[in-house]
């Protein structure tokens, strides 16, 4: 988004949002394993993922709690770049969500759910390539090369190796849940940075208290 000296208060609805999905994600992937990893290893990955999940949302709930202090005023600039990112956001998702279930009833309609996980951790990671364009943060790439990364690699690992369908789904499961986390970590740093901006200024011109 362009910059300027305030706080804008569609950025933190956007930090708020993102690190709400990451919490989220991050408890999915991660309590994937334990169906795959049943016992005292599934259940230790899903609680480090709860417990990142759980400071991802304690670190929105914090920034929302200054949301009144953020901006409203926005240049004419802003304003159209903030419609474009909505509906370039809202196409890609709803273009995720329904890979996502083309992809999970093709598989198991020709006989392979078990290519199901690591063609979901595919798309998903695929997905972040507009967001780092659309966003313009390059932190999206690296994070959709990674977990595209592990997409593919599952899938490969299943169609060319004899690989235990659970071991691979695991290791999918992890390497999913970490790129997530990652991604939270880096919402969380952003959260941490507007909240000091906005807790820091008296009065900003557009902002409502």
């Amino acid at each position: 988004m362009p910059g300027g000296t305030s706080v804008p208060r569609a950025l933190v609805d956007g930090v708020v949002v993102g690190l709400a999905l990451m919490a989220v994600f991050t408890t999915a992937w991660s309590a994937n394993t334990l169906g795959t990893w049943p016992g005292p290893l599934g259940t230790a990955v899903t609680a480090v993922g709860v417990l990142a999940s759980a400071w991802f949302v304690v670190s929105a709930v914090r920034l929302a709690r200054v949301r009144g202090r953020a901006s409203t005023a926005m240049t004419p600039q802003e304003q159209r770049w903030q419609r474009r990112s909505g509906t370039a956001f809202g196409w890609v998702f709803t273009a995720e969500a329904v890979l996502v279930v083309v992809a999970a009833n093709v598989l198991g309609r020709i006989g392979r759910p078990d290519l199901v996980l690591p063609a979901i951790a595919l798309v998903v990671g695929l997905h972040f390539y507009p967001m780092a364009r659309i966003f313009q943060r390059s932190i999206d790439t690296w994070l959709a090369t990674a977990l595209s990364a592990v997409g593919l690699a599952g899938l490969l690992a299943l169609l060319l190796t004899s690989a235990d369908r659970d071991l691979v789904w695991g290791l999918v499961a992890v390497g999913a849940a970490l790129t997530t986390g990652a991604y939270g970590v880096c919402f969380t740093r952003m959260a941490t940075a507007l909240r000091t901006r906005a807790t820091g200024s008296r009065a900003v011109p557009g902002s409502s208290a």
